[in-house]
């Protein structure tokens, strides 16, 4: 694992990089290691992993994984990558479109079919999986043929639709330097396309130019590849705008000027690649998430998108919250275990299953029921808020600016705007946090042993 210029130079959305292409990508965790002055960490194992009762194990692993492998879905992934759900997305308006101002776009540019067609594709898999979504594309750069890992579905609608691009060649050319000097897809992205939306709208385009160097200001526009990987070198290298790029959006916010809900972000992080207006539960997900906009923690998308089933998580429209909100925090505690055991997001083990493969793995009684399970993930999920708190979160942080939560006109969620504070407030009453300061509640933490009762 070992960080690369972007670390070094302490982009503030800096990736640690492992396995040539895979990243700890987002919040930063580069920068901390490159303040630090750390280049990287080796560790070499020697010795085996003991399991309570492993044959057991193997049963349960072999019925999870029959059972893994059943929906469509995962089948589309093992064959084209996260690529695949690029038009899939278009059509239901959650793949955003030039600074998240539109969701309409040639989806079929930029799909995994079409990655196939115009390129040599490679599969692989993470260790043991039998999905196997990994792609690692062929492709010549510099007069030389690199093997480039990806691109996957964050990274191609970061540098395409968003930025106005529908060309797979900078797509590729963007993702490997990303990779290359360590620095997060969907932030960079995002940073370029907003400065990109500013200049196109003509808004602090005075104060913009007095940091332009090597770029022009006529040049800065929806399309133009060459302007989008000039920026991307200059955020990696932090020389001229590329400076305040490395910061983020809201901080180019400030530096500008600007309407700070023009900054799509939430909590300083990027909104990434999966509309808030088209899934208005993951709308909710990305407010209260403690890390800010992050479609991992939980993917809340994939309950509402049919690829994921679980027995206390309801399913419904997904232009629903009202009465959803415990479904919503379940997910997230349940995201704390998948988290915790190493689970990948796309195989979305149901609870039931998690905690046979957990009680004949560690030989603990109490995994063996879903219950535990989900106390495990709500006793994370309010730790991390604990600390979030003490550093600074307030509750007027869970919020989604207003470039992403008004309606758009067209496109698969055209009208759908997002106004759920209503939910938040019956979100704060589910998990037990303060309304007015945004902490836990000190029930709630004694009720979850962090503190200690008083009684």
């Amino acid at each position: 694992a070992c960080i690369g210029k972007g670390g070094e130079n302490l982009v503030k959305y800096a990736a640690i990089i492992n396995d040539e292409g895979r990243a700890a990508g987002r919040c930063g965790l580069g920068a901390v290691m490159g303040a630090k002055k750390l280049k990287a960490i080796a560790i070499k194992g020697n010795q085996t992993i003991e399991y309570s009762d492993k044959e057991e194990l193997i049963i349960q692993g072999k019925d999870t994984l029959e059972k893994i492998l059943i929906p469509f879905a995962t089948n589309l992934f093992s064959h084209y990558g996260t690529l695949i759900y690029s038009d899939m997305g278009m059509v239901i308006g959650d793949v955003p479109a030039n600074y998240f101002t539109s969701s309409e776009f040639v989806a079929e540019n930029i799909t995994g079919r079409a990655l196939k067609e115009q390129y040599v594709v490679l599969k692989y898999a993470c260790s043991g999986c039998a999905i196997g979504c990994g792609r690692r594309t062929l492709f010549e750069m510099d007069g030389k043929e690199v093997e480039v890992d990806g691109p996957e579905y964050e990274t191609a609608a970061a540098f395409g639709p968003m930025c106005g691009i529908l060309d797979f060649d900078p797509i590729i050319t963007a993702n490997h330097r990303c990779n290359l000097d360590g620095i997060d897809t969907i932030s960079s992205g995002v940073s370029i396309s907003f400065l990109i939306y500013l200049v196109e709208n003509n808004i602090a385009v005075e104060e913009i130019n007095k940091y332009l160097t090597t770029v022009k200001l006529e040049d800065i526009r929806w399309g133009n590849e060459a302007t989008v990987l000039s920026l991307l070198d200059l955020i990696i290298k932090r020389e001229g705008i590329g400076d305040i790029l490395a910061e983020g959006v809201k901080a180019m916010a400030k530096k500008f000027g600007v309407d700070p809900d023009l900054a799509a972000h939430v909590k300083g992080l990027e909104i990434p690649m999966h509309d808030p207006r088209a899934y208005l539960g993951q709308a909710l997900s990305y407010m209260t998430g403690c890390t800010g906009a992050n479609h991992n923690k939980a993917d809340f998308y994939n309950v509402d998108g049919d690829a994921a089933s679980y027995t206390k998580i309801r399913k419904k429209d997904r232009f629903t919250v009202n009465k959803r909100e415990k479904s919503i925090i379940a997910y997230q505690d349940l995201t704390n275990i998948y988290d915790s055991a190493v689970i990948c997001n796309f195989t979305h083990i149901n609870e039931i299953a998690l905690t046979r493969l957990l009680k004949a793995s560690t030989g603990i009684q109490s995994f063996g029921s879903s219950g535990t399970l989900f106390k495990i993930g709500e006793r994370a999920s309010n730790l991390k808020r604990l600390i979030s708190c003490k550093l600074g979160c307030k509750r007027e942080d869970d919020y989604l600016p207003k470039i992403v939560s008004t309606a758009l006109k067209s496109g698969g969620s055209a009208g759908i705007s997002v106004d759920l504070e209503e939910n938040l407030k019956v979100y704060y009453k589910t998990r037990g946090w303060d309304w007015d300061t945004g902490f836990p509640s000190e029930e709630t933490l004694e009720r979850l042993e962090i503190l200690k009762s008083k009684s």
